[in-house]
């Protein structure tokens, strides 16, 4: 007679954790960062590049999706949020305009501000003075420290011998 395995008395492990939900997103720029988080690049890039927010508020998103996204885009966007977030979201294609793309809006954003560069008088003067020369990358430097360490360290820099290096004498390396 073939043996008959007993039930297990062991609560069976819920297949995704409750207690470790995402918290839901606020805002567009959060529901993006939070497809990053996940590692799901592809549907993240498409939000980037082919969706036109229409409206979002958290649980719902109205979008236009350009021809280039998948056209199960809104039923997988909502399938994962409900994963991640444990709230039902209701997601809908919409053929109102809507904004532009992050994507377009980046591009509107570094355009502007290559304009914005190329109008300063010394650039101007750089490209007026080398015929041909382009702009080739604008970067925006924040100081970390502030006005306040501009001011401590220019005296420093004006003082003669205060740079270390010339107070080191030939041969002293500290050890």
């Amino acid at each position: 007679m073939p043996a008959i395995a007993a039930p297990s008395l062991e609560p069976e492990a819920p297949s995704a954790p409750s207690a470790e939900y995402d918290a839901m997103p606020q805002n567009f720029a959060e529901l993006i960062a939070l497809f990053d988080k996940r590692r799901e690049a592809l549907i993240r890039s498409h939000l980037w590049s082919h969706v036109h927010l229409v409206a979002f508020e958290p649980g719902r998103i109205e979008f236009r999706p350009q021809e280039a996204a998948p056209r199960d885009l809104a039923n997988r966007l909502g399938q994962l949020l409900g994963e991640w977030t444990g709230t039902r979201w209701v997601i809908s294609v919409s053929q109102a305009e809507g904004g532009p793309t992050l994507a377009e809006a980046e591009a509107q954003r570094a355009g502007a501000l290559r304009n914005e560069v190329a109008a300063h008088p010394l650039v101007r003067a750089v490209l007026d003075t080398f015929p041909g020369a382009t702009i080739a990358a604008v970067r925006e430097r924040f100081s970390a420290a502030g006005p306040a360490s501009e001011a401590d360290d220019t005296p420093a820099a004006e003082e003669p011998g205060t740079d270390p290096a010339d107070e080191a004498s030939p041969g002293e390396d500290g050890a």
